[in-house]
Order: structure tokens, then sequence, then C-alpha cells
């Protein structure tokens, strides 16, 4: 048995790392329990502990202080934050899911806590763990450097979001030339971006300045620490500064693609209209964030597989009439295409070939994403059935 999982880890490593994956595909590891859509941006979203499957072929994990708690609707806010950016940009975020109950499988810990060392789990954290290095790897072929996001929920009484630095509450208690200086300056989980973000920013200046991420997410209304206004939780004030996948993924380890650790207060994503909204506006902060630090101009073209005149394409595409309760024509695409049609929260209901129009007659009232590809171009469009 051991032999044949050795093997099995093997084989995993080998084809995550092997296979030519295509952005907007989603692929699956053993079972379907571990889920990878590869992406064309800089950004990696992670959903560790919102799981709900239960396989009874996996033991539950009974290993002493760790945390069985699911995560309440992250899986679900992943999805809407992913399919906020596809919308925004016509460009796929890369998103890592963990299907499993954390009774079964905790993706964000050492594998031995993770699995409580059960060998039958093993393998699907190694999947998902595979799979967030192939989105690593690809993310730093095609734009050098990136940013992953691994998202959790809290259930403190203040209502913030927490981000995760690695740096605890102790380290942000300290003034800005402590944060700047050895050793708080090499610990953090974005030290790629301290030495080569765009407006030669100190390490401070990017946790809780005026164009740190709290920052700018604060400034849509969701408030953050560390932020510009809230710099540091203060002595007392429970506080999550990031975990396991905030150390391995991120920059403070090397590489190029930075990690923050995104607690998710309860009423940020409590319902359906909520996750919707304040989805928008992280992928709002996301791609500001990114233009603002990383990638001068990123705005001019979201990913590189789209070239400017695929962009100018996409541009010229309307959808009609819209809202509607039927048809929706699509003018501006050539015959020879692929129209899917998704919800909100990246589901996808219906796909349409060689064909220039799509009927909602038999959908519900809501918004709908239309993701329309062929050899020309490939762009999303959002379109309200009424």
């Amino acid at each position: 048995m051991k032999q044949f999982l050795t093997v099995a880890f093997v084989l995993i490593c080998f084809f995550s790392f092997s296979q030519n994956y295509i952005p907007g595909t989603t692929y699956f590891g053993n079972d379907s329990l571990i889920e990878y859509k590869c992406g064309n941006l800089p950004i990696i979203l992670s959903a560790p502990h919102g799981g709900y499957e239960t396989p009874s072929a996996l033991p539950d994990r009974n290993c002493q202080g760790c945390v069985y708690v699911r995560d309440v609707n992250t899986q679900e806010l992943t999805r809407q934050i992913a399919a906020s950016l596809i919308f925004k940009t016509g460009c796929y975020p890369h998103v890592i899911i963990n299907k499993l109950r954390r009774t079964k499988l905790d993706a964000n810990r050492d594998m031995t806590e993770a699995t409580d060392s059960n060998a039958v789990t093993e393998p699907y954290w190694h999947e998902y763990m595979n799979f967030v290095d192939s989105a690593k790897n690809r993310v730093s072929k095609q734009f050098t450097k990136g940013l992953f996001l691994d998202i959790h929920g809290h259930a403190h009484t203040i209502s913030r979001l927490e981000l995760g630095y690695l740096l605890t509450g102790t380290d942000l208690r300290k003034t800005d030339s402590a944060l700047d200086a050895a050793p708080l300056n090499a610990k953090s989980s974005i030290l790629n971006l301290t030495f080569a973000n765009q407006n030669n920013l100190s390490p401070s200046q990017l946790v809780r300045g005026l164009t740190s991420f709290g920052a700018l997410i604060q400034k849509r209304g969701y408030p953050a620490v560390p932020s510009d206004s809230v710099p540091t939780p203060l002595l007392g004030e429970p506080y999550f500064s990031g975990g396991y996948n905030t150390r391995r993924f991120g920059s403070r380890i090397g590489g190029t693609i930075d990690a923050i650790q995104i607690e998710h207060n309860w009423d940020a994503h409590r319902t359906f209209a909520r996750r919707v909204e304040y989805a928008d506006s992280l992928a709002e902060t996301i791609l500001e964030y990114l233009e603002e630090h990383y990638i001068a101009n990123f705005s001019s073209n979201y990913c590189s597989s789209l070239s400017l005149n695929e962009k100018q394409k996409s541009s010229q595409i309307v959808a009609y009439p819209n809202p509607t309760s039927g048809q929706i024509v699509l003018d501006g695409i050539s015959s020879d295409n692929k129209i899917e049609l998704f919800t909100t929260t990246g589901k996808l209901l219906l796909v349409v070939t060689n064909r220039k129009s799509i009927d909602l007659s038999n959908v519900e009232k809501g918004v709908y994403f239309i993701r329309i590809s062929s050899s020309e171009l490939a762009t999303t469009l959002r379109v309200i059935k009424n």
C-alpha cells in the first residue's frame, strides 16, 4: 500500500507540472475533490477551507489541536471573485478549491496536520499544493511576478477584513521604521514586492500605506487591518496574520509570487447579494493593486494571451436586447465561435457553437456572464434576464 501511494504521489507531481493547462479550463484531481481552473492573469485565488464533501473512504481527522470548522461561504465567495475578475478583464484568474470538508483535509496546514497522517488522504493534499505550484509557475513565466490570495472567513467580533502578511499583531504594533528595518523587513509574505514595486515604497508603506491593499479595499467601504486608517490590531484584539499557504506560496522564502491571506468578516459574504457586491469591490481592488505596484498599464492588456487587435475586436461586440426575456443577439462576432453562459458564481449553464445568438428563455431572472471564444478573440459580456 505504501509503495502504491508513493507511485501515486510521483504521478500526481508529474501530471501537475507536465500538463499543458489551458486558460479558462477546469481540471480536477482524484474523485474531482480538488479543483483547478487555469488562468491567464497574474492572480491566484485559493479556497482551502470552504469544502463540503465528506467521502466515507477518507477517515476523519482527529489530531490534538486541529481545527475542523469550515469557513462558511468561502468556496462560493472565491468563485464569485473569480467571476468578477473574468467580467472586468475578459481574462481568467487561477483558482484552486478544496472541495473536501475540513474534517477530512485542511489544505492550509503542513501535510501531517492537514491529513492527520492518514495515508489515503495525502494524495489530495499533494494535488492541492501541486495545482498552486503549477499556477505559480505559469504566472512567473507569463508575467514574471504575481499575487496569491488565500480566501478565508473569521468569526471575530470586530467586523473587518484581516489581511495576513505573516506579520503578527506584535510586529504591526511596532513603528514604521522598525517594520522597514531588519529583521522585520524580511519577514513579510510580499517580500519580493518590497524589492520590486513600481513606486519604490517601503515595507511599511506597502502593508499599511495609502496604496496598501487594506487602504484600497477600505476606500470601497470595507474596513480592513492593516490599512492606512487602521494600521494595526490593538493589544488583545484577535487577528490572523497568515498561515501555511501564505508561508509556502508567498515570496518570503523566495520567488516572485507574493501572498496575502484575506480573512473575511461574516457581513462581507453572508448572503448571495453581499457576496456579489463585495466580490466586485475586491476584484476592483486586486486590479488596482496590481497596476499600482506590479505592472504598469496593466489595464491596457490584462492577459498577454490577448493581443491589442483581439482586445479591439472584443470591444466592438454588442449584445442586444440587454436586458432580455429571451434571445440575445451578439453582433460583431464571427460564425466560428463557442458561446458559454455562466451564472455569477461561475456555474456553466449552456454552451452553443457556431451561432450569433443565445436563448435565455429557460433560465431564471438575474445576472449572467456570456463567454465568447473563437480563433479571433475571447471576451466576456454581462447580461440580464428579466
